[in-house]
C-alpha cells in the first residue's frame, strides 16, 4: 500500500516537474531574440514615454494618445491626425518579427500606416499598413521585403493580432492574423548593419517631406524581434499575455485575454 502511494506521488511530481520545465521552455522561447517589448499599459506609460520592457528603447510619445483598455492590459488611442510614438533604433540585422494588436476606428479611406521602420542608411524603409478594404499590407522594397498583403480583412471595431515576419536564410516573409498565416512571399531580404528607426502608428517622423498616414484607433501590445518566429510561436504570443515584472525584467505569464 505505501509503495503504491509513493509511486503515485513520485509520478504526480514528474508530471508537475515536467510541466514547469515546459513552461519555461515556452517562455523562453518567446523571450529569445526579443529587441523591444511597449505595452502601453499605464503602468509603463505617461503623457511623454512609453516605456520599452527590455530598457533599450523607450518611446517618445508624439500629439497626445490617449490610454485606454487594450486587448493586453492598456492599450493607446491614436488620433489619425497627430498622435504617435518614436521608439527609435529597434530593429538590425536579416530576420524579423514585428507582433501587435489593433482596432481600427473604422476602415480608412486610404493606407495608414500600422508601423514605420526606416533604415537611415538608405537600405529602404519597411512599413505594415492598413488598406481601405481591411487588408494589411507590407513592404520593404529596398531591403527585399516586398510588397504583398493578407488574403483576410480587419474588421473594424475589433481586435486583431498582426504578425509580419522575414526570414533571411529561407528568403521567405509572412504575414498571419490572429496566430495564423494568412500570406507569404518570397525574395531575398538583405541585411542591415546598423539599427534602423522605428515608429507606430504614422507614416514617418523624420522625413517631412513625406505624407504620415497617421493611424486611426487602438494599438496594443507592440514586440520587435530580431529573428524570425516560427507558426508556433507566432500562435503562442497570440494566446499569451506579457507581463513586466516590478524589477524589470521581462516574463512571460499565461492570462486571459479580454473579451472583445
Amino acid at each position: 500500500m505505501k509503495l503504491d502511494l509513493f509511486f503515485t506521488l513520485f509520478c504526480a511530481a514528474v508530471i508537475v516537474f515536467a510541466s514547469a520545465y515546459t513552461e519555461v521552455a515556452h517562455a523562453q522561447s518567446l523571450e529569445d531574440g526579443l529587441g523591444g517589448h511597449w505595452t502601453f499599459d499605464k503602468a509603463d506609460t505617461d503623457a511623454k514615454i512609453a516605456k520599452d520592457a527590455l530598457g533599450e528603447n523607450d518611446g517618445e510619445i508624439k500629439g497626445a494618445p490617449k490610454i485606454v483598455e487594450g486587448i493586453v492590459g492598456d492599450a493607446l488611442s491614436f488620433n489619425g491626425e497627430e498622435d504617435y510614438v518614436v521608439m527609435g533604433a529597434a530593429t538590425t540585422g536579416q530576420d524579423l518579427t514585428y507582433a501587435m494588436w489593433i482596432k481600427p476606428t473604422a476602415l480608412p479611406e486610404g493606407p495608414k500606416v500600422i508601423i514605420w521602420d526606416d533604415d537611415p542608411q538608405g537600405g529602404g524603409d519597411s512599413w505594415l499598413e492598413l488598406l481601405a478594404d481591411g487588408t494589411i499590407q507590407t513592404q520593404r522594397g529596398g531591403d527585399g521585403f516586398g510588397v504583398f498583403k493578407t488574403e483576410t480583412a480587419v474588421e473594424a471595431g475589433e481586435w486583431t493580432h498582426v504578425t509580419f515576419v522575414a526570414a533571411g536564410a529561407d528568403e521567405k516573409k509572412f504575414l498571419y492574423i490572429n496566430g495564423e498565416l494568412d500570406a507569404e512571399a518570397d525574395g531575398k531580404i538583405n541585411s542591415r548593419d546598423t539599427r534602423s528607426h522605428v515608429v507606430v502608428a504614422v507614416g514617418h517622423d523624420r522625413n517631412a517631406f513625406i505624407k504620415p498616414f497617421y493611424f486611426d484607433g487602438l494599438i496594443d501590445d507592440v514586440a520587435v524581434y530580431h529573428r524570425a518566429l516560427d507558426k508556433k510561436e507566432v500562435m503562442e504570443n497570440y494566446q499569451i499575455a506579457f507581463d513586466v515584472e516590478p524589477a524589470g525584467k521581462l516574463a512571460l505569464t499565461w492570462g486571459a485575454l479580454k473579451t472583445r
